[in-house]
């Protein structure tokens, strides 16, 4: 009955060759093993002929589908593996041991690995979780009042676009049995950009506006008052109750707060506003949590080629987002309100 030969076989046969034919070869090696089911002469061809091809004496995965086994020593190879290269893909990772796909997904899934998701954070000061969670609760109270108020709020933003931009979230993974909550330091590069203003009211996108050159308070300003404010007419009548920006130097000119008093009295959200927007929470406004992400993946679907390209781009991807989306994404705000108040205001964008 033949027996597969060891590895340590398999090079002793090597050593062991010299000029000798293949007979001789199997005669010396049976000899030398009285023990184990003897090889033939065949044998002792195909391994020289194999290792005179490749240089090595392992026995390589064969071509066509790759096998699936999922014993205990495979799996204890495969989770020290990940655990050593825990980004490293299923992919890489069958190509490189022969096992299949599916084997790898079944061994993970098994001992209750996941492929986590690399979140972007800011580092929170030290009284930022308090100021989290006082704005959290201030939304949770007026929610009680009225469920619909999401919907009463124009939430808005400014990001860049740029023109050799890039956006691959999806092949950021961590392979691990517990969410490893760290944090991915990237950035953007490129020269040409443009930067974007966007907002979401309810079920609609405000804009796009697009700024030209760097962003002051003169400027935001007049973006404000000859651009947004006046494109938030409806037929019905209707106007936002809240408006909500971050505390970027822009938005904090006395004369935009100026501004913003006399638009919105009482019912601002921003950097010492009447309502106090939390410093350093991207994860509580939907631009950040949705649509910038949402609007790069799409607006480089293709290669830009300069910036009027790119900007058509962006307000074709604006123009495809049904308010059924942004609806869902109203109700993802006010998952994270009360997400916020939970976890005493630290970030929660990693741990949805």
């Amino acid at each position: 009955m033949s027996k597969r030969l060891t590895r340590e076989e398999r090079i002793e046969i090597v050593l062991i060759s010299g000029e000798r034919s293949n007979r001789v070869i199997a005669a010396d090696f049976n000899a030398r093993h009285p023990t184990r089911p003897p090889i033939s002469h065949a044998t002792v061809s195909k391994l020289l002929a194999k290792f005179r091809e490749t240089g090595s004496v392992l026995v390589l995965p064969k071509c066509g589908r790759m096998k699936t086994v999922t014993n205990e020593e495979t799996s204890v190879a495969v989770l020290a593996s990940f655990s050593k290269s825990p980004q490293r893909s299923t992919r890489r990772m069958s190509l490189e041991s022969g096992i299949s796909r599916t084997s790898l997904r079944r061994i993970l899934a098994t001992h209750k690995w996941h492929p986590y998701k690399l979140q972007l954070l800011q580092h929170l000061n030290e009284d930022d979780p308090d100021r989290r969670t006082e704005f959290a609760e201030w939304a949770k109270q007026k929610l009680e009042q009225d469920p619909q108020l999401t919907q009463k709020i124009l939430f808005s933003d400014e990001a860049n676009f740029y023109v050799n931009g890039e956006v691959n979230k999806q092949n950021h993974r961590y392979w691990s049995d517990t969410n490893p909550h760290w944090i991915d330091p990237s950035k953007t590069v490129g020269t040409k950009k443009v930067m974007v203003w966007c907002g979401i009211w309810g079920t609609k996108i405000v804009g796009p506006f697009f700024i030209n050159g760097n962003l002051k308070a003169t400027g935001y300003l007049k973006l404000l008052h000859d651009d947004v404010f006046p494109s938030l007419c409806t037929e019905a009548g209707t106007f936002p109750e809240f408006f909500q920006q971050d505390g970027a130097p822009p938005h904090y000119g006395c004369q935009v707060r100026a501004f913003l008093d006399e638009q919105f009295p009482e019912k601002w959200i921003g950097r010492r506003g009447p309502v106090e927007w939390p410093p350093r929470s991207p994860d509580l406004t939907p631009l950040d949590f949705y649509l910038w992400g949402h609007l790069k993946a799409i607006v480089y679907g293709v290669k830009i080629r300069d910036v009027q390209h790119l900007k058509l781009r962006i307000l074709e991807a604006c123009a495809g987002i049904s308010p059924a989306v942004l609806l869902s994404v109203c109700e993802e705000w006010e998952k994270r309100v009360a997400l916020t108040i939970q976890h005493n205001g630290q970030h929660i964008e990693h741990i949805l």
